[in-house]
């Protein structure tokens, strides 16, 4: 393999990269030139090498690859979309380099030394075996703009991009272009509110598409930039009838393996799919199909956008000195993790979880990954006059390590542990609600559709039998809920609502947190999240109802009324031990029940902030609890609310 020549202007690229013709379909509403909604023109051109090999395999590379500074190798098949093909890099030669994406057309790296560096890529599927290799070096680099990172995309998705901050600090006066090409394509619905991360949608592209941007920003009284390339792919689109109804990520089993490989995609994470698959014969619940080492059996059921999140998966449920997520785990048909899945949720008709990786990262190159696109329920409620924030604590402090992700640090297991946690307890009563252990055997099928309409007629989940027995009463938060979740508009009663009038409307009934009053579903998974995190680990769960000025902090609401391990309510206890005693039959339900901590109350007109040191001393004031909270009256981290947590079942 030899570098040949040059590709310049982009148009040129376009053609040669781009697999088929150049040009864009008129009938399509993305595009054109970007206007107010989309990324300005740069003003000039970009260009690239190709090199070329001896077979229809080419690399698209850059001309300047540098220490420290995010690059990309593209491989293209000549004349084809990348659809149906199988990519897998390695690392061959050169300072051994994190490669996040080995399963993607783009190799995103950043060289750690200024070396020469080679990889080698294997090409697979539709009567395609190639194997070809390509080297670049890196020189020195110095006062470089940092942008993550270089990806593949699927067309019409949603996406973001993030510039690092430079030695803790963020970079001033950022501006960002895309470069020209005539394609006639430009990314829709560009958000530059936070100009350090972009979020922007994806063109619908008639064939793999590979696009460009720039950053520019000054730093230290000089002026740097850096460029990111973008590859859109082409797509199948979705049947009018689909589950999914919008694109979705490529994703790969990660165990290739494995007997279910050919068919986790198509059965639980694909716009093709419209009937689920057969519960019995293709893809039956974990418990149905068992190995010596019961997570090896888990793996076989993983599929995964990137490698790296199976393998964190996999080592998080091997460092756990229980078995609650083995066994919660039987009762799923797969798990998925991809780069696109936001927030978590569980899929009834398919028996499956999908975890957002955000819960599961261990280093920086891992989370330059993930989609940062927030959550499409983030604005709901903002005609409300109050706010409900939570967090899990331990020991007076947060559980978890916060890390701005601006700044390229990585964490721990440990650091990572109580919410991935908390995560997995809440998806997984999901899928114990809906199929426990106890009736696998006795599935008729023929897919989980069939079973799911049967339990739900004969109210036979146990969050059925929970609105049965302990039923949760206030209206008013019913109503509040629906706005807060499900997107109504807040009518005038709603909007005239104070922290105060619904702190008693949620104090005085019998849910731990009010994410509980948007379905019986969420209210049982509520329940036993936090008893489990409490029993467990002993984190313990704040909620509180505070009130919601123009900039809401940790540091500037305050909170009306709020309890530290509400769950311990004794009101509580009833719900509580039959929703855990019905999702982990094997526990000792009275013994989890009798030894969770009496709830706490937090302090009143106090901020959130200033809440998070709490004692239970009864000869220390509350003056004195507010004098020792001082020091966290500041708080970097952002408000979480349960609702961005998990898509509501």
């Amino acid at each position: 393999m030899t570098l040949s020549r040059k590709l310049g202007p982009y148009s040129l690229l376009a053609c040669a990269m781009l697999v088929s013709a150049c040009g864009g379909d008129s009938n399509n509403n993305d595009q054109g030139t970007p206007t107010s909604s989309a990324f300005e023109i740069c003003s000039e051109n970009i260009t690239y090498s190709i090199a070329d090999t001896n077979s229809q395999l080419t690399f698209i590379v850059e001309h300047h690859y540098a220490k420290d500074k995010p690059g990309s190798i593209i491989a293209n098949l000549n004349q084809q979309d990348s659809i149906g093909k199988i990519f897998l890099w390695q690392q061959i030669s050169g300072p051994s380099l994190e490669l996040t994406a080995v399963n993607s057309q783009v190799l995103a790296f950043t060289p750690t030394s200024n070396k020469d560096y080679a990889f080698k890529v294997t090409v697979s599927g539709d009567n395609i075996s190639i194997e070809e290799t390509v080297s670049i070096t890196a020189d020195s680099g110095d006062s470089i703009l940092r942008i993550n990172s270089d990806h593949q995309m699927v067309n019409r998705t949603d996406a973001s991009l993030r510039i690092q901050n430079i030695n803790g600090q963020v970079p001033e006066n950022i501006s960002w272009c895309m470069y020209p090409s005539d394609n006639n394509k430009a990314f829709t619905n560009v958000d530059l509110s936070d100009i350090t991360r972009p979020l922007f949608v994806a063109p619908n592209v008639d064939t793999d598409q590979l696009f460009s941007l720039k950053a520019t920003a000054s730093f230290d009284g000089q002026t740097i930039s850096d460029d990111v390339n973008l590859l859109v792919t082409k797509e199948k689109a979705a049947p009018t009838d689909a589950y999914f109804s919008y694109p979705v990520a490529r994703t790969h089993a990660y165990k290739p393996d494995s007997p279910y490989a050919n068919q986790l995609a198509s059965c639980v994470y694909s716009n093709q799919f419209v009937e689920p698959c057969n519960i019995v014969n293709v893809l039956p619940f974990i418990s149905q199909d068992t190995k010596p080492d019961p997570i090896d059996t888990i793996m076989d059921r993983v599929l995964v956008s990137h490698d790296w999140m199976a393998v964190n998966f996999e080592a998080y449920l091997r460092a756990q000195t229980h078995n609650d997520f083995v066994e919660l785990l039987q009762s799923v048909t797969a798990i998925v993790i991809s780069y696109d899945i936001r927030p978590a949720f569980y899929a009834g008709y398919i028996g499956a979880i999908y975890l957002d990786p955000e819960y599961l990262w261990l280093t920086s190159a891992q989370r330059d990954t993930i989609n940062e696109t927030p959550d499409y329920r983030s604005n709901f409620g903002e005609e409300l006059n109050y706010l409900s924030p939570y967090r899990y604590v331990k020991n007076n402090d947060y559980a978890g390590q916060y890390i701005e992700i601006g700044n390229r640090t990585n964490r721990t297991m440990e650091n990572m542990s109580s919410n991935l946690a908390r995560l997995l307890y809440h998806e997984l009563a999901h899928a114990n609600d809906y199929y426990p252990q106890s009736i696998h055997a006795n599935i008729q099928g023929p897919t989980l559709k069939e079973e799911y309409q049967r339990r739900y007629e004969a109210n036979a989940m146990t969050s059925d039998q929970l609105n049965i027995r302990y039923p949760l009463t206030s209206t008013e938060m019913y109503g509040l809920a629906n706005v807060n979740y499900s997107g109504e508009s807040a009518n005038n009663t709603q909007k005239a609502y104070t922290p105060s009038d619904v702190a008693q409307f949620f104090a005085n009934d019998l849910a731990n947190d009010d994410y509980a009053y948007s379905s019986t579903r969420e209210d049982a998974a509520m329940l036993f999240e936090e008893v489990m995190m409490s029993h467990r680990y002993g984190i313990l769960r704040d909620i509180a109802i505070t009130d919601k000025p123009e900039v809401a902090t940790s540091s500037t609401i305050v909170v009306e009324w709020g309890q530290r391990g509400r769950i311990g309510q004794p009101e509580l206890y009833d719900r509580a031990s039959y929703v855990v005693s019905q999702m982990l039959p094997a526990i000792e339900v009275t013994q989890v029940m009798d030894g969770l901590p009496a709830p706490v109350a937090l302090i009143n007109g106090l901020s959130w902030a200033q809440n998070l040191v709490l004692t239970t001393d009864p000869s220390k004031s509350s003056q004195k609890v507010s004098s020792q909270a001082e020091q966290n009256a500041v708080d970097p981290r952002p408000l979480q609310f349960s609702g961005n947590d998990h898509l509501q079942q």
